[in-house]
């Protein structure tokens, strides 16, 4: 199921979340890259490949999205299923959800890593 579809089921026609317009504007930029010459394909590729995740990783994530203050709860619903119930369905995502929820993740462990050591 596209990320376009999934947003539709949440919202209806109401004005999608950060990170749906997040999606929208990386998959604007890697087309942006992608015709001018700054990036190939095969580049893209490799890097679609590389953002999958681990059964572990997969966990971690779900894990750690539930246990976060800074989303709307419409924001965390639109994660969940873009995550999907396994892995596998994270991994078939395109590339600009893929980029997008691995930087959520990333900022995630960051704020929990600092809650920790402060």
């Amino acid at each position: 199921m596209s990320y376009r579809t999934i947003a539709a089921s949440i919202y209806g026609d109401g004005r999608p979340n950060r990170i749906f317009d997040a999606i929208v504007k990386m998959r604007t930029n890697i087309d942006q890259r992608l015709a001018s010459g700054a990036v190939t394909q095969e580049t893209l590729d490799t890097l679609h490949k590389s953002l999958d995740m681990d059964v572990l990783e997969y966990c971690k994530f779900q894990e750690t999205l539930g246990a976060n203050e800074t989303m709307t709860p419409e924001e965390a619903q639109f994660i969940y299923a873009l995550l999907g119930n396994i892995p596998d369905t994270f991994n078939a995502q395109p590339l600009e959800v893929k980029c997008i929820l691995t930087q959520v993740f990333k900022e995630l462990l960051e704020r929990k890593m600092a809650r920790r050591a402060g």
